[in-house]
C-alpha cells in the first residue's frame, strides 16, 4: 500500500463511478479496479458496495474518506515543503508544453528565464500534462481547453480559429467560400481521443452544430498528409501549422479558412493554485507573452458554457 492508493479510493469516493475517477485520473478502469481491490485486501475490509448502476460507500469507507484525503493533503504538502528546501530544486521550474510548440517559442522561454533559473523543458499532450501536475512532477502546463481546472490557477484563454487542411486535388478547393456543412462528405482525420478527451469531444460537438457530422473518423499521429491524399480527407488545424510544417509553399496541401470562423482552439498556461507564485508567475507571464508573439494566440474568452467552475487570472 502507498500513497497512491489513497489517491484513487479519494477518487472514486467522490465521484462514485469508477468510470468518472479512471478519466479524472487519466488511467483506465480495469487498473483502477484493481489498486481498489487491493487496498480493500490489504486493509481487510469492503470499502464500496458496487451493482451495475451505482457504486457507494460502505460503513468503513465513510469512515476511511476523511482520514484518506487528510493524508494525501499532508503528504503533498510535505513533498512541497521538501522540494522548497532543496536548493536545486527551489531553482528548478518544470514546463509541459503541448508537442506541436513552436521553436520560437521554446527560445523565448528558455532566453527569458535562464538566468533566474534552471528550465527543464518537457512534450506532453494536453492528457499527459493533466497528470504531471497532478503527480507535482511538472510546475506549469499549456493546456488546451476544456479540461478539469480543479486545484489550478489558469490563465485568462487564448484562441485561434481553425481552417481545413486537403490535398491540393480536393474538390473542396473550388468553392469560392467554405462551410463547415461542405464537409459532409469527407472523412475527418482527428488526434486520438486519450490525447486531450476534453478537446476532442468539444471539436466534434462544433462540427455537428455547423453542420459537419464526419462519415468516418481517421485517427493518427504521423500519417496525416498520408491519409489527406488517399482518402480525400479532410483536417482541422490553424493556419500556423501548416505555415509551420512547410507545407504551404508547396503545391501538396492548402489551408482554406471557414466561413464565420465556428471551431476555435483555446489554451491557457496554468500550474497549481497554491504554487503560482514567485518565479513561476514570471515564468507563466512569459509563456502567456510568448505564445501570443510567436504563434498568433489572441487573447478571447471562451462561451460561458465552458467557463463554469474556472480560476481565472490575468498574466502580467
Amino acid at each position: 500500500m502507498d500513497i497512491r492508493h489513497f489517491r484513487y479510493f479519494v477518487a472514486v469516493a467522490e465521484a462514485l463511478s469508477f468510470a468518472r475517477a479512471a478519466r479524472a485520473l487519466h488511467m483506465s478502469q480495469p487498473p483502477l479496479s484493481k489498486r481498489i481491490a487491493d487496498l480493500e485486501q490489504e486493509l481487510g475490509v469492503r470499502l464500496f458496495n458496487r451493482t451495475s448502476k451505482r457504486v457507494e460507500l460502505t460503513t468503513a469507507g465513510e469512515v476511511l474518506l476523511p482520514q484518506a484525503r487528510e493524508a494525501v493533503r499532508a503528504f503533498d504538502a510535505a513533498l512541497r515543503v521538501a522540494r522548497s528546501l532543496s536548493p536545486t530544486q527551489s531553482r528548478r521550474l518544470r514546463i509541459a508544453l503541448p508537442p506541436e510548440t513552436s521553436r520560437s517559442v521554446l527560445l523565448e522561454i528558455v532566453s527569458r528565464l535562464q538566468e533566474q533559473v534552471e528550465v527543464q523543458l518537457v512534450e506532453a499532450t494536453t492528457a499527459e500534462q493533466q497528470r504531471l501536475l497532478a503527480a507535482g512532477e511538472t510546475d506549469i502546463a499549456v493546456l488546451r481547453h476544456p479540461f478539469e481546472k480543479r486545484g489550478l490557477r489558469v490563465s485568462a484563454p487564448l484562441g485561434q480559429p481553425l481552417g481545413i487542411v486537403v490535398a491540393a486535388e480536393h474538390p473542396l478547393t473550388k468553392l469560392d467560400k467554405l462551410h463547415l456543412s461542405d464537409l459532409t462528405p469527407y472523412a475527418l482525420v482527428l488526434f486520438q481521443r486519450h490525447l486531450a478527451p476534453g478537446l476532442y469531444n468539444e471539436l466534434l460537438d462544433l462540427c455537428r452544430a455547423g453542420g459537419y457530422v464526419p462519415r468516418r473518423i481517421l485517427h493518427c499521429a504521423r500519417m496525416t498528409q498520408a491519409l489527406l491524399s488517399t482518402e480525400s480527407a479532410v483536417t482541422l488545424v490553424p493556419e500556423r501549422l501548416l505555415r509551420r510544417r512547410g507545407e504551404a509553399g508547396s503545391k501538396e496541401f492548402i489551408w482554406r479558412p471557414l466561413e464565420g470562423s465556428p471551431i476555435h482552439w483555446w489554451t491557457s498556461v496554468v500550474c497549481r493554485s497554491d504554487e503560482c507564485v514567485g518565479l513561476t508567475r514570471v515564468a507563466v507571464d512569459v509563456i502567456f507573452a510568448s505564445l501570443q508573439q510567436h504563434e498568433g494566440w489572441v487573447p478571447m474568452p471562451r462561451p460561458v458554457s465552458a467557463r463554469v467552475g474556472e480560476t481565472e487570472f490575468t498574466p502580467d
